[in-house]
Formats: structure tokens, sequence, C-alpha cells
């Protein structure tokens, strides 16, 4: 009888360690509420990649409790492939290390939603923040693509303003031919892309910028990134300075300046050029 006392005792009190653990999970989860928007957002729209062919947009969301929602609506996802999304450093055209890892974005359904209150670093990051940071979003491949940049929003100071302008480029023979086009960033630096169509499979041309000194017959040239094959023909760059010495948009375009895009076998033979600024010829 003592036996069965004790089982009835044991039986009782394991179960209600058992619900009261349930309670106390269940109050837990009650007292972790979603978060709820203040109705402040900002939207961007995303840019893709000769990569891919997605479009659509990226609101960021302040909510009540200091954390951000950052939601992604996105367009010709593909079904069953899942694409890591992430806010990087720098500029899209540069690339930068990672910020912080969102939630990846669903090839079926074309959505990713986190809410963010920390940095990877472990630094507390509010809305105002976020909405105007400085660096990029970056939507990758996965797999044998992995980090492959499929599409992109340049955030903040980063963000382009709308103001560009586009040169022909041309070669001597006519062979080659393509586009120089400088776009203007919020923060009032340029974005400079070179492209050239139609290139070569496995070719990597040197690629720089030239601006000839009139007062002493010499140029300052500076070099840019190369046009690659596997960037389907293009040279993604920022023109932040020149020479150590700060420059904007608007000065950019004031210059008596050309590009070079130059024989791969010999970097002082060119094959393409392009005035810039002022040298439009």
């Amino acid at each position: 009888m003592l036996k069965c006392k004790r089982f009835y005792c044991s039986f009782f009190f394991g179960m209600f360690f058992f619900i009261t653990s349930f309670v106390m999970i269940s109050c837990s989860k009650e007292d972790s509420p979603a978060p709820v928007p203040t109705g402040e957002s900002k939207q961007y729209s995303i840019l893709n990649t000769n990569l891919s062919d997605f479009s659509g947009t990226v609101d960021f969301i302040e909510n009540t409790n200091g954390s951000t929602t950052i939601s992604l609506q996105v367009l010709n996802t593909i079904k069953n492939i899942d694409n890591v999304v992430r806010l990087r450093s720098n500029t899209a055209n540069l690339g930068g290390g990672i910020a912080v890892s969102l939630n990846s974005l669903n090839g079926d359904k074309g959505i990713s939603n986190t809410t963010v209150e920390k940095l990877q670093s472990g630094e507390v990051v509010n809305y105002a923040q976020l909405a105007e940071f400085n660096g990029y979003l970056a939507i990758e491949g996965i797999n044998e693509n992995a980090g492959v940049l499929l599409a992109y929003v340049d955030l903040g100071p980063n963000e382009l303003t709308g103001k560009k302008s586009i040169y022909d480029l041309l070669s001597p023979d006519g062979v080659f031919s393509g586009l120089v086009t400088v776009q203007e960033r919020k923060k009032g630096t340029a974005s400079l892309t070179v492209g050239i169509r139609e290139i070569d499979e496995d070719v990597e041309l040197p690629c720089s910028l030239h601006i000839p000194q009139y007062s002493n017959g010499e140029e300052f040239i500076q070099q840019l990134f190369s046009v690659k094959s596997d960037l389907n023909g293009f040279s993604f760059n920022e023109l932040n300075e020149i020479d150590g010495n700060e420059i904007t948009y608007d000065e950019l375009l004031e210059l008596n300046a050309f590009i070079e895009v130059s024989n791969q076998d010999d970097s002082s033979s060119f094959i393409a050029k392009a005035g810039i600024g002022a040298k439009t010829n």
C-alpha cells in the first residue's frame, strides 16, 4: 500500500511539474509579442545584376520596441530556391563585409522578413541607423553560386539620386563598343560603370581613367577595375577621390578626361576609349 501511495505522489508531482512548465512556457511566449510598427518606414527599389531577373522592393519598418523589420517583396524568384539575403558594408560596386545576415528569400513566395535589433558584431542598431545604413542589401546565390550577387539595393548615403551621364566607348577599328555610365550617389560621389559589348570568354581587360595635365604635358592615370567576361563585360567602380583629393559627381563631369580599356596582353595598347566630363569626343 505504501508503494502505491508513493507511486501516486510521484505521478501527481510529475503532472504538476509538467503543467506548470507548460504554463510558464506559454506565458513566456505571450510576454514576447510580435513587433508593432510605429508607422515610420522607408522603401527602396531592388536592382538586379545581369545574373538574375529579380525586381521588387525592400521596406525598412520601425517598430515600437526599437527594432526594425526588413521586408523584401521580390518578383521572378525561382521555386524551391531560397536565396541568401545580407546587409553588407560599402557599395554593391565595391562589395563589403557582412553587417547582418537576414532570413533567406523564399523562392516560392518571393518574400523575406527579418526583425533586426543588433548587427552581427553585437552592436545595437535602431531604425534611423538602418534606414540610412552606409552599405547595401545583397541577394546572393546558393550552392555553386554562393556569394554571387544576383540583386542589390544601395542604401542610405549610397543611394543613387537618378542623375547620370552616359558616354560612348569606341575602338579605333570599330571592333569593340560599349558605354561608360557615371551616376551620382546621395553622398555626392560618383558610381562609374564601364561596359564592353560582345566580350569574349575568359577575358580580363585593364581599364583606367586618364586626366591630361596641360600645364606640364603630363597625364595622371588612375587604375580602375578590369572589364571582365565573368562580369558580363563590366567594370564596376566608385570615384570618391582622384590623386588623393576628394571629388564629387559634379566635379568629375567638369574634368577633361577619358577612359581607356586596354589590350589584355599589352596594357600600353588601348582597344577602346571614351571621353568623359568636358572631353566627350
